[in-house]
């Protein structure tokens, strides 16, 4: 009997690592804290080099900052903003819920800003460095400081030029729908889905583009851009 309970144990052992295995391959981290002042991470300090996962809570407080590296992408975190970092079809996300983020992306394909207006990229095939401000529930400010910036919403895309900076809104009308076109109106296709926890971005609402003066936060994001894409800091391993 005891030679018979032995090899069952041995297998029963064996396939309990296989399923630990097999859950801490699923739970590969999708980017690590490269600088942090004054914030969090999950409700937790956000340590330099701590790991962040597919639904953790980016936060930041008063005059805190942070920088996360995720893949060949970079974010950044401004003063008193949050966002949740999430995944999807291998494609990274990162829901804007309060605040600013800027970002750098190397011409990637797969990295994305989420807003309630609209979602922010780079345009395909080029680098680029931006910035994305929530302004109010269907407003933001787009600025493409290095490289073109693409905002699509409901299969409608706009192309933001480098150096140009955008309040982008949703046009009101009966039941959400727009209420007409002009020389800046880009208009939505139908649709109806909601992602990021109530986010409607496709809808029938164009997007209004007003230009800004983007020279006014462009110090501050060339800083930002040159220190995310050329400073040497590596992050401590773990």
């Amino acid at each position: 009997m005891r030679s018979i309970a032995r090899p069952v144990l041995v297998a029963l052992l064996a396939a309990g690592l296989m399923n630990l295995s097999t859950l801490a391959a699923g739970g590969k981290p999708l980017g690590v804290v490269v600088t942090s002042e004054n914030a969090h991470l999950a409700e937790a300090n956000a340590a330099m080099g701590t790991n962040v996962f597919a639904g953790d809570y980016l936060e930041t407080g008063p005059g805190g900052t942070m920088r996360v590296k995720v893949g060949s992408n970079q974010l950044y975190l401004a003063s008193i903003s949050s966002a949740v970092l999430l995944e999807e079809q291998n494609k990274i996300q990162v829901k804007l819920t309060h605040g600013t983020v800027s970002f750098s992306s190397p011409a990637a394909n797969n990295f994305e800003i989420e807003t309630p207006v609209g979602t922010v990229r780079a345009a395909d095939g080029k680098a680029a460095f931006g910035e994305v401000t929530l302004i109010g529930p269907q407003k933001i400010l787009v600025a493409a400081y290095h490289g073109s910036i693409v905002v699509s919403n409901a299969g409608v895309e706009r192309t933001i030029a480098e150096g140009d900076a955008y309040n982008v809104s949703l046009a009101q009308g009966p039941q959400g729908a727009g209420t007409g076109n002009d020389d800046n109106t880009d208009n939505g296709n139908n649709g109806g889905n909601k992602k990021g926890g109530g986010y409607a971005i496709h809808n029938n609402a164009p997007l209004i583009f007003t230009a800004v003066v983007a020279g006014v936060l462009g110090g501050l994001g060339y800083a930002i851009w040159h220190f995310s894409t050329e400073s040497d800091y590596v992050p401590p391993s773990n």
